[in-house]
């Protein structure tokens, strides 16, 4: 992991302890739909992202995603996953 994917996983790790010490957790803990996020059905990666409005960690998770180029998964609203983005270029 790069220094800039380090200090934005640690941004990401403040962010969610300061929503849960606000009593506040991130959508993808939802213990019935948290496997949206890194389904390999884009459809509920679909719901996954619509899911992530108004999370409170919706920038931080983003910004992560971003900083260690994750390659799958569903991070601040948006869908990394290369099955998809290959989809979408043919």
């Amino acid at each position: 992991m790069s220094t800039k994917g380090q200090q934005a996983s640690d941004a990401l790790t403040v962010a969610l302890l300061t929503a849960a010490a606000n009593g506040l957790r991130a959508h993808c803990s939802d213990w019935v739909t948290h496997h949206y996020w890194l389904s390999e059905f884009e459809a509920e990666r679909k719901l996954a992202m619509r899911a992530c409005a108004g999370c409170p960690v919706f920038t931080e998770c983003g910004v992560a995603a971003k900083a260690n180029e994750e390659q799958w998964g569903v991070w601040g609203g948006r869908d990394f996953s290369r099955l998809t983005k290959k989809a979408a270029a043919a």
